[in-house]
């Protein structure tokens, strides 16, 4: 996959693509409490591995790079069920100077695009914890997606609590807000 939009590039990782950057914006506590992550301990050979587990078919790790610095600033997961033609979405800005920049406004109707026209994907699913508010700044009012549920106490967190996660979906047959057709 390799998808230009917005001034950045979407694209599959490779385990070369790991830095000891990301590994530590990946083992990163604000990332993984937004991720709902016990620490992780991941080293460079780790990530790679973890990163070359992905076939591109039915699980997909996708970066967000900033073509002029070629850095990888973020990632998407999208973990695709083939039978009934959905995937379930996952993402996280890591380096700290693109976080509140927007990001992932500019590059989620690409990517939804891309799995809708040419993966034969339907539906694509958000699930978020109500806790992490940067992260619904993404979801909530996104014209791409909807909130379909407030699933309460859906999850135990790291610290043993049960914690809500909001339930945000694109459809391949929704309509934009113009009324056409993405």
């Amino acid at each position: 996959m390799h998808i230009e939009t917005n001034g950045y590039l979407l694209r599959s990782v490779v385990p070369a693509d790991i830095t000891t950057g990301v590994v530590d914006w990946i083992n990163d506590q604000t990332m993984r409490e937004g991720l709902n992550l016990p620490p992780l301990g991941l080293n460079l050979d780790r990530t790679r591995a973890f990163v070359e587990s992905f076939d591109g078919l039915r699980q997909h790790f996708i970066g967000i790079f900033d073509p002029k610095s070629k850095l990888m600033i973020g990632f998407y997961t999208m973990d695709v069920s083939l039978e009934h033609r959905s995937a379930n979405i996952t993402c996280g800005i890591g380096e700290a100077s693109y976080r509140g920049r927007r990001v992932l406004w500019h590059t989620i109707d690409a990517l939804l695009d891309h799995f809708f026209t040419y993966r034969n994907i339907d539906k694509i699913t958000a699930r978020v914890l109500s806790r992490n508010i940067p992260m619904l700044f993404n979801f909530v009012d996104n014209p791409r997606f909807v909130w379909e549920a407030k699933l309460k106490r859906e999850c135990l967190g790291v610290d043993g609590s049960r914690l809500d996660l909001l339930l945000f979906a694109a459809h391949r047959d929704a309509r934009r807000e113009d009324g056409t057709a993405p």
